[in-house]
């Protein structure tokens, strides 16, 4: 396919005008990407604060390549590319731990602040603004209502031995009655069959939880993991 003259006229016109823009366009990019990036580093989740930068970034230079070679080709192929290739990156982050899943947020945040990059990249500052303003809010709010009582919750693998199915019902009932928030459950056979719990709770709650699992008829053993 040709380049069309009068394109590449206008385009290419005033190029430190370009320069200039790109430039901006990328320090906006390093600022919107490290205010998402700043909570996950706070956090000490995997991908961090350089992390949502450079992933930030990069989504507005490649956009901006693909918006200035219009000419050459379909606009949207570049772009494109982008959506796919995240989900590389936010796989990464993405591991089991403790018989649960972990950094799904992480991943979901890299998703994000790349769309927040194409946004910068195709020049609409106003929705990545607000984009990025709506997210971080909802990030801290998220972390203040992860606390009851003023007391952080902690994420705890338990493993109960049942001696008969009728134990997994007052085992449900306590978890109700304690406001344990279950991330992850699962009944294994295994000589006997064994309930395995991962779950977030206050260490006051905790104790009191395990206290009563103990006194459920049909529970035999249980083990922390």
């Amino acid at each position: 396919m040709r380049a069309n003259p009068d394109i590449m006229k206008t385009m290419y016109a005033s190029p430190i005008l370009l320069n200039i823009d790109f430039f901006l366009r990328c320090g906006l990019s390093i600022i919107l990407g490290g205010c998402i990036g700043f909570e996950r580093e706070a956090r000490k989740k995997p991908a961090g604060f350089k992390t949502h930068v450079l992933i930030c970034t990069g989504a507005t230079i490649f956009t901006f390549i693909s918006l200035n070679l219009t000419q050459f080709g379909d606009p949207g192929r570049i772009a494109a590319q982008i959506v796919s290739g995240i989900g590389f990156i936010g796989a990464g982050t993405i591991f089991t731990a403790r018989h649960a899943i972990q950094g799904l947020t992480t991943a979901a945040t890299i998703w994000v602040v790349a769309a927040i990059g194409m946004l910068i990249g195709s020049g609409h500052i106003i929705p990545a603004l607000s984009a990025t303003f709506l997210i971080t809010s909802f990030m801290i709010f998220s972390k203040s209502t992860s606390r009851t009582g003023g007391k952080k919750r902690e994420a705890y693998t338990l493993s109960i031995k049942l001696n008969h199915v009728k134990a997994l019902e007052r085992i449900e009932t306590l978890i109700h009655r304690f406001n344990i928030v279950i991330q992850h459950k699962a009944l294994v056979k295994n000589d006997g069959i064994y309930l395995q719990l991962t779950y977030l709770s206050t260490p006051a709650t905790q104790y009191l939880f395990l206290k009563r699992v103990l006194t459920v008829e049909g529970v035999s053993d249980m083990m922390k993991i």
